[in-house]
């Protein structure tokens, strides 16, 4: 049996974002596929801030298999629609966060530093 260089086999063939057969509209298990605590609990924090979400939670089932569960139960909007506003403030957050070190990194240089 001859290999087939144009294959990969070890290429993921998991789709990035999918959900468990048991969600409902207000009920989801999404499943994050190469992706671990940073982003878990980031969406976890912001998703808990939201007035929408009666709970949320997540797990990675183990530590060798790249994949993290997300659970969110919502009232008055979908789980769905709760999930894209957590990460559109995710994506706020970090924009932020990148003009104050920025502003902050210009401010050192303009007084002197060295970056040493």
């Amino acid at each position: 049996m001859s290999h087939d260089p144009t294959v990969d086999f070890e290429a993921n063939t998991q789709p990035k974002l999918s959900t468990t057969p048991e969600s409902t509209e207000f009920s989801t298990t999404f499943i994050l596929s190469e992706e671990d605590h940073t982003i878990g609990n980031s969406l976890r924090y912001m998703l808990n801030q939201n007035p929408n979400v009666v709970l949320c939670g997540y797990s990675v089932p183990h530590p060798l298999v790249s994949v993290l569960h997300l659970h969110v139960q919502t009232k008055n909007i979908s789980a769905w629609e709760a999930l894209k506003q957590a990460l559109r403030d995710i994506q706020g957050l970090c924009g932020h966060i990148e003009s104050t070190f920025d502003a902050a990194e210009s401010e050192f240089y303009e007084q002197g530093g060295t970056g040493h």
